[in-house]
């Protein structure tokens, strides 16, 4: 994203770059820069989102947490997490944010924490506001039609769609993921199909990264 970019970025490209700087932080310092070892996965886990661990009362919950996702990619469960992993996990997080956010009244909308949000609650906020920003101007809340969907693409990855030389590339990034959450191929995407989107995007540009460390 940052070689396409020659204008600052916007706010969900910025929050898709923080993802992957936040899991290369603590992927790797005991091995592989490419996957998180359970050592590795309960340090993000504890700095990152410790209000979430904290309130939980399963003192095995993050072993669970990673078993959960461990081998749902490439079917090895090899006690590491690569990065669509640990996207799956996150995205998980994020979804069942967006659906309590959709859930919640008006004045529950923006709780103020107890503590400062960590960099990678913040930007998990960051991106269900994003969606929610652009989801349901015309209806439901928890989709996106095309018209919002190429809003949405044509304003947080511009410089995306601006390298594409098919101009039929949203709409077919659209029909990609459409009824890959709930099966219905509604024209809609919901915030699940959402993160199935962007979360791609994310393992390609994270796919580089890792190819263009691996040269220097």
């Amino acid at each position: 994203m940052a070689q396409m970019r020659q204008t600052p970025p916007s706010e969900m490209e910025r929050s898709m770059e923080q993802t992957i700087t936040i899991f290369q932080r603590y992927a790797g310092n005991e091995g592989d820069k490419a996957t998180m070892n359970y050592n590795e996965f309960e340090k993000f886990m504890k700095t990152e989102l410790a209000s979430f661990t904290k309130n939980q009362k399963d003192p095995n919950l993050l072993r669970k947490m990673m078993a959960s996702v461990d081998g749902g990619v490439d079917g090895k469960c090899d006690k590491h997490l690569d990065f669509q992993e640990f996207l799956n996990l996150t995205g998980g997080m994020m979804v069942a944010c967006n659906d309590a956010l959709l859930k919640a009244g008006p004045s529950q909308k923006n709780p103020t924490p107890a503590t400062p949000p960590t960099e990678m609650e913040t930007v998990m906020e960051r991106i269900v506001r994003v969606f929610q920003h652009y989801a349901g101007k015309k209806g439901d809340k928890g989709q996106m039609d095309y018209s919002e969907f190429e809003a949405f693409m044509r304003t947080e990855l511009k410089s995306f769609v601006d390298n594409q030389k098919d101009p039929n590339i949203i709409r077919k990034l659209m029909e990609s993921v459409d009824g890959a959450a709930d099966g219905k191929k509604d024209k809609c995407v919901d915030f699940q199909e959402f993160m199935n989107l962007i979360g791609g995007m994310m393992v390609a540009c994270h796919d580089l990264l890792l190819k263009h460390q691996k040269r220097v």
